[in-house]
């Protein structure tokens, strides 16, 4: 009966845990833990879920129990999202009674484990592979409101396989350290390229020029702020359509390194000190198996 669980509290005994379900419009099946006096509600039945069997837990379906255990409430017939309750007067009344919380928010990147979604109910999240946790707060509680806490932007990704040609966010936010690593292979003899950015500026510019105008087997290093080019940066390197490259871009102490199949092709200090990129770009005639961002 996971997940359905809309009302948890203590209970003296089972026959208190069913009298609590009858008296519940919502109620359908409820269970009880004899060592900790544990009552749960649940808004379904086992005809439409399974029922595993768990040592010290007492679990039935409501329709099995007479409604006499209701005492004064077993006459009254509550509408939905109402449970009956006997005043101080030993009346029998209807009043609203707290739905849950429903099923947790989804989190991109995440999945989660729960029990219920009664108020106090505790979802934790597990971020998936190629995910990394952006805060150390995992879990969501199911608050008073109906609604539970939110937990949003909480797996960011930085690893992709066989990504398309694009625009992706930094994982976790902007970082004044990181390491890029792509695995790139050039498809036509023209150009390629990677682009580390803050909103419009490109605060690390690297172009593969297998083939581009007159320029044959050169890397172009530059910067971009307000539309204005930098001084480019000129290398020689050997490629070829269909060569497979790992290239490494990190940026720490206000320097970035570009390191080619494990060789250090050049240091560029950084020329808008202390700018955080919040996105990267490749584009061009690349196919990439994989790239990882690690900050």
């Amino acid at each position: 009966m996971e997940h359905q669980v809309f009302r948890k509290f203590w209970s003296q005994s089972l026959y208190t845990c069913a009298s609590e379900c009858l008296m519940s419009s919502a109620c359908l099946s409820f269970g009880f833990e004899k060592k900790t006096r544990t009552c749960l509600l649940y808004s379904n039945s086992s005809d439409t879920a399974n029922v595993v069997d768990r040592t010290g837990f007492l679990f039935s379906d409501i329709q099995h129990w007479p409604k006499s255990l209701a005492g004064r409430c077993a006459q009254r017939i509550c509408p939905n999202n109402n449970r009956c309750e006997v005043t101080r007067l030993g009346l029998a009344r209807c009043v609203p009674e707290f739905k849950g919380c429903g099923q947790p928010p989804e989190v991109n990147g995440a999945n989660t484990t729960y029990d219920g979604h009664y108020q106090g109910a505790v979802a934790t999240y597990f971020c998936d592979p190629d995910y990394r946790t952006c805060h150390n707060n995992v879990t969501s509680t199911c608050q008073s409101s109906g609604a539970w806490e939110s937990l949003a932007g909480l797996c960011g990704q930085f690893r992709w396989h066989d990504p398309i040609k694009g625009v992706y966010s930094i994982p976790c936010g902007p970082s004044i350290k990181f390491q890029l690593i792509m695995i790139g292979t050039g498809t036509e003899a023209t150009r390629w390229g990677i682009r580390i950015e803050k909103q419009a500026d490109t605060l690390f510019f690297l172009e593969f020029r297998l083939g581009y105008n007159r320029d044959s087997n050169v890397i172009v290093m530059n910067t971009v702020k307000d539309d204005v080019w930098g001084t480019e940066e000129r290398f020689d390197l050997a490629m070829a359509v269909g060569k497979t490259m790992e290239i490494q871009i990190t940026l720490q102490d206000g320097v970035y390194e570009l390191i080619i199949d494990g060789a250090i092709i050049h240091h560029f200090t950084e020329r808008d000190a202390g700018a955080k990129p919040d996105h990267f770009v490749f584009w061009g005639d690349v196919s990439v198996s994989m790239m990882e961002w690690v900050s």
